[in-house]
């Protein structure tokens, strides 16, 4: 994989990304969104296993030339969506259908997670039960955003992946924000 050089980038290790696609599974003919993209190595894996289609989307020139060189060296071109805007124009502007997989790596400490998914609740592409992946630093605060119900967290090392599930109702973590018929305060 070409690599940018400089601190902006941060590709997801190899021990991560095996746990985490190992964890996913069958990805067949699934639609996947690689937001963040960096070097594109989560979208290049899911596409190397099986996945019909992947939208790239990061907003640095950088880390667009590094995905375009990495998909054009695994042969997936034609199945590759690259877009040089950030996660949230991507989102709104590229997106044409309803992705299973969306896989979000921003940086470590920077509160986008958090805003990615708050976005996410704004577009008809992320259905209920659409599977979202959220990589962070081990010290960052896990988001908590209504609409979105962690599924499950895994920790390697200073790295975490957080698994939500689009929501149907007003759930955050898995609790209802009405507990014994009184709203909290």
């Amino acid at each position: 994989m070409v690599t940018p050089e400089g601190d902006g980038i941060r590709p997801t290790g190899d021990r991560v990304r095996e746990a985490l696609f190992s964890i996913l599974g069958d990805l067949h003919d699934a639609v996947v969104v690689d937001g963040f993209a960096g070097t594109g190595a989560l979208g290049c894996e899911a596409l190397s296993r099986g996945a019909k289609r992947c939208y790239f989307f990061d907003k640095t020139t950088e880390a667009i030339d590094a995905v375009h060189e990495n998909v054009r060296r695994v042969g997936l071109e034609r199945q590759a969506i690259i877009r040089k805007c950030a996660f949230e124009f991507g989102l709104v502007n590229h997106v044409r259908e309803e992705p299973d997989l969306w896989l979000l790596d921003p940086p470590y400490g920077s509160g986008l997670g958090a805003k990615a998914l708050e976005a996410m609740l704004e577009s008809p592409h992320v259905t209920e039960g659409a599977l979202v992946v959220l990589e962070s630093g081990g010290d960052d605060e896990t988001p908590k955003v209504e609409g979105f119900e962690l599924e499950d967290e895994r920790r390697y090392g200073r790295t975490r992946l957080l698994f939500y599930r689009r929501s149907s109702g007003d759930v955050v973590d898995g609790e209802n924000e009405e507990q014994d018929g009184q709203e909290e305060q």
